[in-house]
């Protein structure tokens, strides 16, 4: 499995060597020479070659594969559709973690697999006019 790598150590006006950007990253320089050859700008036209610090940053951003999914109030993450869903009926369970958070569980309304999100217990209040919600104990099932 591919490691994740931060861009935050990246400083975007800044000129890095693959060494310096390999170092920089955590990973090693043939990494970052490989980086190159699927869309990595290097400034190549001198020795050694350069990276601009910009072009590293999104570069790396682009590759993320951070979950970009942004759940309204009354949807949830499908498991199976691997999207935001509603839940089948109108009802969720609600299994406490914390003394203030939770997991919310449900079924999905389109392919009824299972669906979760966490929520505060004072998000759980406002989802009272879209949900019914069952609260369980803490052991998982």
């Amino acid at each position: 499995m591919a490691r994740r790598v931060s861009a935050r150590a990246i400083k975007a006006l800044r000129q890095y060597t693959y060494d310096e950007a390999a170092r920089v990253l955590g990973v090693s320089v043939q990494t970052v020479r490989s980086w190159r050859k699927i869309g990595l700008v290097v400034i190549d036209d001198q020795k050694p070659h350069l990276i601009v610090g910009a072009c590293l940053r999104a570069f790396i951003l682009k590759r993320s594969n951070k979950p970009t999914l942004r759940l309204r109030a009354h949807e949830f993450n499908c498991l199976h559709c691997g999207t935001a869903r509603g839940a089948w009926g109108g009802l969720a369970d609600y299994i406490p973690h914390t003394s203030a958070r939770g997991r919310l569980e449900a079924l999905c309304e389109v392919c009824e697999g299972k669906c979760c999100k966490f929520v505060s217990k004072s998000q759980l209040l406002g989802l009272a006019g879209f949900l019914s919600v069952a609260i369980r104990n803490g052991a998982h099932a």
